[in-house]
């Protein structure tokens, strides 16, 4: 019986660690969302920030010059809408499992009202 109760309190603290060593999400920083290096580091780092910048509502109410300013250039840019790569997930084949990217809305002064997430496959 004490064997039983060690090994169950063994396997509730293998878990516990599991679960609080996987965070997936970490604080925006604009330095690191911004970083140079190797492409699926980059875009690692980002689809785990991501959730905290549309969470925060940093690029609410920044204009256009400003949104730039904190994430780069975008890869697409008009009027209306700044496109940012916020991942680009690989497995074992040449084909991405997932694409993420961060879409900001920009209203008609360009200030930016919106930010989502698009994921594609």
């Amino acid at each position: 019986m004490k064997i039983f109760t060690t090994l169950k309190i063994v396997i509730w603290i293998s878990i516990m660690v599991f679960f609080i060593g996987c965070k997936n999400e970490i604080k925006f920083d604009s330095a690191e969302w911004n970083k140079n290096g190797v492409d699926w580091q980059i875009t690692e780092h980002r689809e785990k920030m991501v959730s905290d910048l549309i969470k925060s509502d940093t690029l609410i109410g920044l204009d256009k010059i400003s949104v730039i300013e904190v994430l780069g250039k975008p890869e697409i840019e008009t009027e209306k809408k700044l496109k940012y790569l916020v991942r680009e997930k690989y497995e074992w084949n040449i084909d991405p499992e997932y694409i993420k990217y961060l879409w900001v809305i920009l209203d008609e002064n360009g200030i930016a009202t919106q930010c989502y997430v698009e994921k594609t496959k």
